[in-house]
């Protein structure tokens, strides 16, 4: 590996550079923390004079409709099911047409989180939460709101106590503040970043928890413009002297855990491991927390800071196409890695697990519209077929397990619980499927074949062979209101 070294472009960053590098200093004072925005290299704009943000020109259109009751206790986290997705990267996708498509589709990838992008000026469905959670799917709601602009934080009250009420418990608040492209004008360059955002931070995270909702410290770009690792030690630092206890007791770490095309194993250990690696610097033969394995990085940092770890939750891991070496990292091996480290019992084995402080790693990406860049990371085309890398987790899957919780109607809907029918196989009316295909899924399945919808109907178990797309979104509504637990399958050759 090369040595890597980052030159940062924010006069806090830049002097916490040169007080871990006092040799490229400029002059020998400059390595201490008195390096003013004037110090920042030339292509980076002198801060003005700090002003206070403009207000947004509409105010928040929030309902107080949506008043609710907080729900009591956050649900207790099996360290045994931290598997989970994120769902689309934009906020479109919540309807119930939605619903019914990418349901199954996440039961079938066996995942109990799932982040989902939300929109800023309402609620997600409470239809569409209440449903994941009904599933054993935990949402992380995440709410990426952007540093242009002022927020109120009683603005967002209604909607914290709404999605409190619905069974929601972490709620991730803005993302990647360490980037200069998250700020505006020259705001980036002015001292005191970090606690400037954690001004922004603190009053909505307070919010949030008196909701009864766990807030979530956003992910951080790894790396980025302000050093990641930096960043983080210096808010969780400003966090504790300020006096935010209560905060920090209640406090998750979000995190992203890009592979690109290292190793699964790179920077594994956390700074301990890899004493030689600094802020913007990683020597040659060393590594950094750029990988999967960032949270022995974020743990080190929680440790330092503050005595103990913080929960981690990743809000998306594996390889980010549109960040360049797409074709080159084994998008769906390195999932399926991820997902067997995720399970693997710990043990004295160096790197062996991941802690039991990280609640879930959730993978990039369900799906996404084919005009979006991130379309390349997809695990399924926005018709519900599987991509290449849905395809080897799949394949990686079968015989897979059943969910263990069905994703049903209301009781209203619901029928008899002892089915006539354990398993069914529902083939397409319309298409003729290659016989030995079927005949391998059925010698262990051991499911009933055919192609009525009826009978389908009467299963306890129902499996959509030939994708999503193969069948009606009523049908898909009436195997749900039925009480099915609705799965798809790809079969080969068909």
């Amino acid at each position: 590996m090369q040595d890597k070294t980052t030159f940062p472009n924010n006069a806090d960053s830049l002097a916490e550079y040169f007080r871990l590098h006092p040799e490229q200093a400029p002059d020998a004072n400059v390595g201490n923390a008195d390096l003013t925005a004037s110090d920042v290299p030339t292509e980076i704009e002198t801060a003005a004079a700090a002003g206070e943000l403009a207000a947004p020109d509409e105010p928040n259109p929030l309902s107080e409709e949506m008043d609710a009751q907080p729900a009591s206790d956050p649900l207790p986290v099996d360290p045994q099911k931290r598997l989970g997705i994120h769902y689309f990267a934009d906020i479109k996708h919540y309807s119930q047409a939605d619903l019914d498509r990418w349901m199954p589709v996440m039961q079938s990838l066996g995942v109990n989180w799932v982040t989902l992008p939300a929109p800023l000026d309402r609620a997600i469905p409470n239809e569409f939460i209440s449903a994941l959670i009904d599933a054993g799917i935990q949402p992380v709601v995440h709410l990426d709101l952007p540093l242009t602009e002022a927020h109120e934080a009683e603005d967002f009250a209604p909607m914290f106590r709404a999605y409190a009420s619905w069974g929601v418990r972490y709620v991730a608040l803005f993302d990647r503040p360490n980037l200069r492209a998250q700020w505006p004008g020259t705001a980036w360059t002015q001292r005191g970043l970090v606690a400037r955002f954690l001004d922004y931070f603190v009053p909505m995270a307070i919010s949030a928890l008196e909701a009864g909702l766990l807030p979530v410290f956003p992910a951080l770009e790894p790396g980025g413009d302000y050093w990641d690792t930096a960043f983080l030690r210096s808010a969780l630092e400003t966090l504790s002297e300020r006096g935010e206890g209560l905060l920090l007791e209640s406090l998750a770490l979000g995190a992203y855990a890009w592979t690109g095309d290292n190793s699964m194993t790179w920077g594994a250990g956390g700074p301990e491991s890899w004493p030689a690696t600094l802020p913007y610097h990683t020597p040659d033969g060393s590594e950094d927390q750029r990988g999967f394995r960032i949270f022995d990085w974020y743990n080190a940092i929680s440790r330092a800071a503050l005595g103990k770890e913080l929960p981690i939750i990743i809000l998306a891991a594996g390889v980010q196409a549109e960040s360049g070496k797409s074709l080159d990292a084994q998008a769906g091996k390195r999932a399926i890695n991820m997902a067997e480290t995720l399970e693997r019992e710990a043990s004295s084995e160096k790197n062996n697990a991941v802690p039991t402080n990280v609640l879930a790693c959730n993978l990039w990406l369900l799906a996404a519209d084919p005009a979006s860049p991130a379309a390349h990371s997809a695990f399924f085309k926005i018709n519900g077929k599987p991509t290449k890398v849905g395809e080897e987790w799949i394949a990686w899957r079968t015989p897979a397990v059943a969910p263990k919780k069905t994703f049903s109607a209301p009781r209203r809907y619901a029928i008899d619980t002892e089915r006539a029918i354990k398993h069914y196989l529902l083939l397409p009316a319309a298409q003729e499927w290659p016989m030995d295909a079927v005949r391998s899924f059925l010698q262990t399945s051991r499911a009933t074949v055919g192609t009525s919808e009826a009978e389908a109907a009467q299963a306890a178990r129902v499996t959509l062979a030939g994708g999503l797309d193969a069948f009606s979104n009523e049908l898909l509504r009436n195997l749900i209101q039925a009480g099915c637990t609705v799965e798809h399958l790809e079969l080969a050759g068909a």
